[in-house]
């Protein structure tokens, strides 16, 4: 059941969170230029993840948090650049697939 469950959050969880946080919310915003847009995307992106984490009582610390929200401005300018979910997700897929993955090994 662990298993099953690492494969789909590994899996599935890259597609609905690019699509909403990446694609959506950098969609809504295209007369923003697009260093607002990115900062929009990823600070909301961010708060989440904190809210998140907390939400399961896990500790979040500043370097975390800092690593997260730069991860997500790499994420947001390759779907700029590239005007594309398909890399961002592959990465948010392998991202996953390791991190989620040291909790199950």
């Amino acid at each position: 059941m662990l298993v099953t469950s690492y494969i789909l959050i590994a899996v599935l969880n890259p597609f609905f969170e690019e699509f909403y946080w990446r694609g959506l919310l950098t969609d809504i915003t295209p007369h923003w230029n697009a260093t607002a847009s990115t900062l929009y995307s990823n600070l909301l992106f961010t708060f989440n993840y904190v809210v998140l984490q907390a939400s399961f009582r896990q500790s979040t610390t500043w370097e975390m948090i800092l690593f997260i929200f730069i991860t997500s401005i790499i994420w947001c300018i390759t779907y700029q650049k590239t005007n594309s979910l398909r890399w961002v997700i592959l990465s948010h897929f392998v991202w996953n697939l390791f991190t989620i993955g040291s909790f199950v090994i």
